[in-house]
């Protein structure tokens, strides 16, 4: 991905239309816009049109900021055994849910497992499992992170990718965040679709706390789960550059583009604390508002993911 989107991109209407907005002081009302538009069902069905999934294929299908990075990393790393260097991820990592992105390598592009020694390549999405092509020959990998860590990851992300930090506060984001189209309602169905195949013998779901407390025991299961063999000095070169330290040191190589009309010379900060229970700026009365809105929904959708016992310091 390029370090500036070009003036006359894809990104240039978000840009003009996000800045009047701020300058008419309705910053949170057009991110909710802007947001909303990008989720559309009828978007996600286009996304994978005709696509054929192949054993090369590893989809990392992370709901957004859940680690996808760190997921993408990993199954760069593995397919490398380690080796694999870049100046954007998404030079070898195709992401089709983000066309209008500058730089992101394009899913017919056979470039990237053609150079990986082990002839694996991993695809982004963070699309639900009913938009996202399955065959058992290919591999997928999910994480499972707090919704309520999210929607704090998530307005750091946003608002430092937009320039919106000192236009749409902590409470407006969280108001945002509590409404039935918001990002963080699709949530449920995001990890429902994916808890639902959890038994199928090629899709991994992990979990984020577990990822954070063990990262030598992930890479090994995720390694196991792409059929990749390591050395013990690839191994140890895997978890190396899967650390938050390596990463965060790289932060070029995972930031979004910067665009100039909202940031001038800053880019959004993809990677900032990686953090478990890191719930800043939401209240206990907040938290549990969020966690009604999940169970009801998980409720709706008939999911039996363990909600309660995982994100509820109360079970």
């Amino acid at each position: 991905m390029d370090a500036t989107a070009p003036l006359l991109s894809p990104l240039l209407p978000v840009q003009l239309f996000l800045a009047a907005a701020r300058a008419l002081g309705q910053s949170s009302r057009a991110l909710e816009l802007a947001l909303k538009r990008m989720s559309s069902k009828h978007a996600m069905a286009s996304v994978f049109a005709g696509y054929r999934p192949g054993a090369h294929d590893v989809f990392v299908t992370c709901f957004s900021k859940s680690g996808t990075n760190w997921t993408m990393q990993m199954a760069v790393q593995l397919a490398h055994r380690g080796a694999a260097e870049f100046e954007h991820i998404h030079h070898l990592v195709p992401w089709p849910d983000a066309p209008l992105f500058p730089g992101v390598i394009p899913l017919d592009d056979p470039g990237p497992r053609q150079r990986a020694p082990t002839g694996l390549r991993a695809i982004k999405t963070a699309l639900p499992a009913a938009y996202v092509p399955y065959s058992p020959d290919a591999r997928y990998l999910c994480v499972a992170r707090d919704p309520k860590e999210i929607v704090v990851s998530a307005y750091y992300f946003v608002t430092s990718t937009f320039g919106l930090r000192a236009h749409i506060s902590p409470e407006q984001w969280l108001e945002l965040s509590l409404k039935p189209t918001s990002m963080i309602s699709m949530w449920p169905e995001h990890m429902a679709s994916y808890w639902s195949w959890r038994d199928r013998p090629n899709v991994l779901v992990l979990m984020f706390p577990e990822m954070k407390r063990d990262l030598a025991g992930t890479v090994d299961r995720v390694a196991r789960h792409l059929g990749v063999t390591l050395d013990a000095d690839q191994r140890a070169a895997v978890i190396h550059k899967c650390s938050f330290a390596y990463m965060k040191s790289k932060q070029s190589c995972f930031a979004p583009p910067r665009m100039p009309l909202l940031t001038g010379r800053a880019r959004g900060e993809m990677i900032r604390s990686g953090k478990t229970g890191d719930l800043d700026f939401i209240t206990p009365k907040l938290r549990a508002q969020l966690d009604e809105m999940m169970l009801a929904r998980l409720r709706e959708l008939g999911s039996d993911f363990p909600y309660r016992e995982l994100f509820m310091a109360n079970g």
